[in-house]
C-alpha cells in the first residue's frame, strides 16, 4: 500500500496549544482505500517544547507492509510571557517612609511560573521628593522578551508642620507697658526648621485692657499647613489712679470767709484723667471755728481704689473786736 500524509510536514505548533493530527491516507492495489487500517505511532507533548516524531504504518491483506510515512512535529515557543504588576499603580509614598515594593509576577506559555526571573531597574529615593519609575522586565527560555511593565511611585510630603510656642501660652501684661513676643518654633519632616517662615498676627493693644490673641501660623514648601497656633495676651490694670492735691493741703480761712476748694486732679494709667470722677467727702463751716477735714477718693474703671488724699482747713478767727462809743 502508498500512505500519503494530510497537511503540513514538518508541523509547527505552539506549546500550550492543541494538536490535531492531520492524519493521512493509504491506498492499495488489491484492497483499496486502507485509511482506516493506518496504525499510528509516537504522540506530541504539547506541553514541552521540542520535535516530535508521527509515524504512519499499513498492511495490505496479503501482508504487504507500506513504507512508513513519518511526519515532524515542532513544538516551539513563539509567546513572550506576561508580567502582572502587584499592588497599585501608581503609588503615593510619605518622605522619610521606607518603600516596599509589591513586586510582580511573569507567567510563560513553555516555562510556566518566571515571577523569580524578573530584573527590576530604577529605585525609589524615599528622602527626596519626586516622582520615581520602576521597570520589570523577563524573557522565557526561548528568548521571548516580556513587554516591560513599569510603576511609578510618587514621593510626597503630606505631614503638616508643628509649632511650638516659647514662653507662656497665656500672658498677663500691665497696661501702658511694653509687649515683647516670646515667638515660637517651627519643624517639618522635610523642610526642617520653618521658624524663619512663620507668620505671626500681632494685634496686641497695650493701651487698652482686653484679652488679644497672638496667632502662628506655617506653611511648608508642599503647601501642608501647620495648624495654627495661639498665645492669649490678657492686658490688665492692677495699678491705682493717683490723687494730687490742687493748692495747699491744709489750708487757714477767715471765720465767716467764703471757702472755695481747690480741688484735686487724678490720673490713671489705663483710663487715663480720671478728674471728673473724684469723690469729696467731708465740708467745711466757714460759720464755726474748727478744723475740718475733706476726703477726695477715685476708682479706675478696673476697679482699682487710689489712696485716698485728705485736706485740712482751719477756719479761724484773727480779726480783732471793733469798739463803738455811745454818746
Amino acid at each position: 500500500p502508498v500512505i500519503t500524509l494530510l497537511g503540513d510536514n514538518p508541523m509547527t505548533i505552539e506549546v500550550g496549544s492543541t494538536f490535531t493530527d492531520p492524519g493521512a491516507t493509504a491506498l492499495d492495489a488489491g484492497d483499496g482505500d486502507l485509511t482506516s487500517s493506518i496504525v499510528v505511532s509516537g504522540s506530541v507533548d504539547i506541553s514541552t517544547l521540542g520535535t516530535y516524531t508521527v509515524t504512519y504504518n499499513v498492511s495490505d491483506t496479503s501482508g504487504n507492509a507500506a513504507d512508513p510515512v513519518t511526519r515532524t512535529v515542532n513544538v516551539v515557543d513563539t509567546t513572550a510571557p506576561v508580567i502582572t504588576l502587584l499592588g497599585d499603580n501608581p503609588m503615593t509614598i510619605e518622605v522619610g517612609s521606607t518603600f516596599t515594593d509589591p513586586g510582580a509576577t511573569a507567567l510563560d506559555a513553555g516555562d510556566g511560573d518566571l515571577t523569580s526571573f524578573i530584573v527590576v531597574t530604577g529605585s525609589v529615593d524615599t528622602s527626596t521628593l519626586g516622582t520615581y519609575t520602576l521597570t520589570y522586565n523577563v524573557s522565557d527560555t526561548s528568548g521571548n522578551a516580556a513587554d516591560p511593565v513599569t510603576r511609578t511611585v510618587n514621593v510626597v510630603d503630606t505631614t503638616i508642620p508643628v509649632i511650638t510656642l516659647l514662653g507662656d501660652i497665656t500672658v498677663t501684661i500691665e497696661v501702658g507697658t511694653t509687649y515683647t513676643d516670646a515667638g515660637a518654633t517651627a519643624t517639618d519632616n522635610y523642610d526642617g526648621d520653618l521658624t524663619s517662615s512663620i507668620a505671626i498676627v500681632n494685634n496686641v493693644d497695650t493701651s487698652t485692657v482686653g484679652t488679644y490673641t497672638v496667632t502662628y501660623d506655617v506653611s511648608d514648601a508642599s503647601g501642608n499647613a501647620a495648624d495654627p497656633v495661639t498665645r492669649t495676651v490678657n492686658v490688665v490694670d492692677t495699678t491705682a489712679p493717683v490723687i494730687t492735691l490742687l493748692g495747699d493741703n491744709t489750708m487757714t480761712i477767715e471765720v465767716g470767709s467764703t471757702f472755695t476748694d481747690p480741688g484735686a486732679t487724678a490720673l490713671d494709667v489705663g483710663d487715663g484723667d480720671l478728674t471728673s470722677s473724684i469723690v469729696v467727702t467731708g465740708s467745711v463751716d466757714t460759720s464755726t471755728l474748727g478744723t475740718y477735714t475733706l476726703t477726695y477718693n477715685v476708682s479706675d474703671a478696673s476697679g482699682n481704689a487710689a489712696d485716698p488724699v485728705t485736706r485740712t482747713v482751719n477756719v479761724v478767727d484773727t480779726t480783732a473786736p471793733v469798739i463803738t462809743l455811745l454818746g
